[in-house]
């Protein structure tokens, strides 16, 4: 930061401080045994780890946690796709890991598990004006009986973002004028809607940006029921390049929608 309080956003400096994994259960079958082996292999690997459902006013723990998630679609029911996933985090990888282990072994035979691993780093496009608009209103972190939906999109950022200098980078996150000449909201001010309404967290790569077969990030979201709709408007708005020129340069990998859950 210099002495205004401004942090420049540079690549160097993405040090990863914690870590998470997604964990994507779909089973082969819908029957008894299989929902038993899910709950029992879903209990086993959360030895050691704080189950985070409870979770009131804290964004982040200082335990390893555990949560459990079931999908939903939009209007409520059971979606296509993982009907399971569980959310690992830690500031020790190496636990990740061996907590993917655990559960691929004991599923191996009822269901197909796949996972995405992210890393919180410190904000890179951001400074004291965004601080106060964006962050220091922004919604806490409710428990799973109030904020009980959860969205998780992975997403890339195109080559053509990352030979862009990271000062240039940074102004499609506020208003500006586009290449066009036109007035536009940016990032910031398309989503402003879900500042209060929406918890939002982001997740980087734990091992850098632009590798080939991975994503660089995990976007995730909590909310409450009636907040949903919000959600939506505002997805629609930053995936709108007239008010968010930043998202031509985006892809986004597949969403999944779910409940957080006491346990499985």
């Amino acid at each position: 930061m210099d002495g205004n309080g401004y942090e420049f956003a540079v690549d160097h400096l993405g040090v990863n401080v914690a870590y998470t994994k997604f964990f994507f259960v779909t089973p082969r079958r819908d029957d008894d045994e299989t929902r038993a082996r899910l709950r029992a292999a879903g209990g086993l690997v959360a030895r050691g780890f704080v189950n985070d459902f409870d979770t009131d006013g804290r964004d982040s723990s200082p335990y390893e946690t555990i949560q459990y998630l079931v999908r939903v679609d939009r209007d409520g029911g059971s979606g296509a796709g993982s009907e399971y996933a569980l959310q690992i985090c830690s500031k020790y990888r190496p636990r990740l890991k061996e907590a993917e282990c655990e559960l691929q072994r004991r599923l191996a035979r009822v269901a197909d598990v796949t996972s995405i691993e992210g890393a919180v780093r410190v904000p890179q496009y951001t400074s004291a004006e965004m601080y106060a608009y964006a962050f220091r209103p922004a919604i806490p972190r409710g428990s799973g009986r109030v904020q009980r939906n959860v969205i998780i999109i992975p997403m890339n950022k195109s080559q053509e973002w990352w030979d862009k200098a990271p000062l240039d980078r940074q102004t499609y996150f506020y208003p500006h004028t586009d290449s066009t000449g036109a007035r536009v909201k940016g990032h910031a001010r398309a989503a402003e809607s879900g500042i209060s309404r929406i918890f939002r967290k982001l997740y980087h790569n734990p091992d850098g940006h632009g590798r080939s077969g991975e994503w660089d990030f995990v976007t995730y979201f909590e909310c409450a029921d009636e907040h949903l709709a919000t959600f939506d408007q505002i997805c629609a708005a930053l995936r709108d390049v007239g008010q968010n020129p930043e998202w031509r340069y985006v892809t986004e990998g597949p969403e999944w929608r779910g409940r957080r859950v006491l346990k499985w």
